[in-house]
């Protein structure tokens, strides 16, 4: 993994422990072995770190649910794939939905105008999906109860739970299921 790679890694857990303004650009440097001022090499502000950061995961969840759909699965193998997928990326990067959650408001504005249209975009995929498994449901309704699930799936760095990485991403994805699949 490249310094650029480790950056935008240990950018993300320093931000989720601390949030962006809690963290300096000389902490930054100093968790991959560089110099403060070292890390505008690799990106032209801290800003730009946060914005790489949401940008790179929100295009990964957008990707992974089109290649899911590629598949042409029947409507709710396809819906179950998309919440095993949702589902994995919760668990494996806590960090980054937590990043999210609390640092989106520092993105500069052309940042946080494509991170909301990638997702705006992951919710569509989503939405077609559901009315295609649920055919009585409106894009309204469909949409909504896709952000009900992702609500429910982002909430895995908030447990204090003992159980296994494997026995929440069962339990996880179980809840969604009967949420979303008739």
């Amino acid at each position: 993994m490249g310094t650029r790679e480790r950056l935008l890694e240990n950018g993300a857990a320093l931000f989720a422990a601390k949030g962006f303004h809690g963290v300096g650009v000389e902490e930054l440097g100093e968790s991959v072995g560089l110099t403060g001022p070292s890390i505008y090499r690799h990106f032209r502000t801290k800003s730009a770190l946060l914005a790489e950061m949401l940008i790179t995961v929100s295009n990964s969840l957008l990707e992974g649910a089109t290649e899911v759909i590629e598949e042409n699965l029947d409507p709710q193998q396809t819906l179950s794939a998309l919440i095993e997928r949702h589902v994995e990326f919760a668990i494996s990067y806590p960090d980054l939905i937590r990043v999210h959650e609390r640092d989106f408001g520092n993105l500069e504005e052309d940042d946080a105008r494509q991170v909301r249209l990638l997702q705006r975009r992951y919710v569509e995929l989503w939405v077609d999906q559901i009315q295609r498994a649920r055919r009585n449901e409106t894009a309204e309704t469909a949409r909504t109860m896709a952000h009900a699930v992702f609500g429910l799936l982002n909430s895995t760095p908030r447990l204090r739970s003992s159980q296994r990485r494997n026995e929440v991403a069962a339990l996880m994805i179980g809840l969604a299921q009967r949420a979303l699949l008739p």
